[in-house]
């Protein structure tokens, strides 16, 4: 079961057996994003005798693939860069078709998230092809943009990370934050017509913004974390990095407000 997050429950749509066609202003994902260990394995449940579900992909991981392979849809995992996630119990049963890249940030720096895509290359499809119209030609091959992009997560702060970089994001878990929220803990609920754009979840592109919805400059956000940490990125208690603490999101939201506000003078003494 899914659920947008505006309170209002979602109808699930039937899995989709052909191609959307860019017609009607439908925007289709560029590339989908696993953000997270968790995001794509059934979580460990704790009992060392049954070591049998750290190797499971979460239901709905391979139709979602699969997906991606029909319409050339890049396919993204960002995983801890430990032990674990190296280990070929786990390398073995990620589909070849999911480019792995190692988290070297903590969330919510969206770093490797702006990282992943800008190392990626996908070639856009051309606009129209409906009845009687011709269809645009495809433009060059580039990196997928971020308001196509969609993250699919499992903890807040990888919703916040998902945030200020501009692109919209479903987790596993409940908050206020995520686009929607997967009641049934995995991604089988979903198809890609459910996260295009307008979709199931919602209807306009994203833009990078904090938690209250304010409008950000990721650069600036990224350059606010790495300067709170030293240039390190060390988890602290909270699991914020290094020194940045709750007040992080304030204190971007501030010194971005004072720029759009000069901004705006500026415009007005013009006039």
């Amino acid at each position: 079961m899914m659920i947008a997050n505006n309170g209002r429950s979602s109808l699930l749509s039937p899995r989709s057996t052909f191609q959307l066609c860019m017609v009607r202003n439908i925007d289709l994902v560029e590339a989908i994003i696993f953000y997270g260990k968790d995001s794509l394995f059934v979580a460990d449940d704790g009992n060392d005798e049954n070591d049998s579900n750290l190797e499971l992909l979460l239901a709905g991981v391979e139709n979602l693939v699969d997906e991606c392979i029909r319409d050339e849809t890049a396919v993204l995992a960002i995983l801890p860069n430990d032990n674990v996630c190296n280990d070929d119990s786990y390398l073995s049963v990620i589909p070849k078709e999911i480019t792995i890249h190692r988290e070297l940030q903590t969330p919510p720096n969206p770093r490797d998230l702006w990282t992943a895509i800008h190392s990626t290359q996908v070639q856009p499809k051309g606009f129209g092809g409906s009845s009687g119209f011709g269809r645009k030609a495809a433009d060059p091959e580039r990196s997928p943009l971020p308001k196509h992009c969609v993250v699919l997560c499992h903890t807040e702060h990888q919703c916040r990370a998902a945030r200020f970089a501009g692109m919209r994001v479903l987790c596993l878990t409940d908050n206020d934050l995520a686009d929607g929220i997967m009641l049934d803990d995995c991604w089988e609920s979903i198809c890609m017509d459910d996260i295009a754009t307008p979709g199931s979840f919602w209807l306009n592109p994203p833009h990078p913004k904090d938690d209250e919805g304010n409008a950000i400059d990721i650069d600036q956000v990224m350059a606010f974390f790495e300067s709170s940490s030293g240039g390190e990125e060390s988890e602290g208690s909270n699991g914020v990095p290094g020194s940045a603490s709750s007040e992080y999101v304030a204190a971007v939201s501030e010194e971005l407000d004072d720029d759009q506000l000069a901004a705006m003078l500026a415009d007005i003494d013009s006039l």
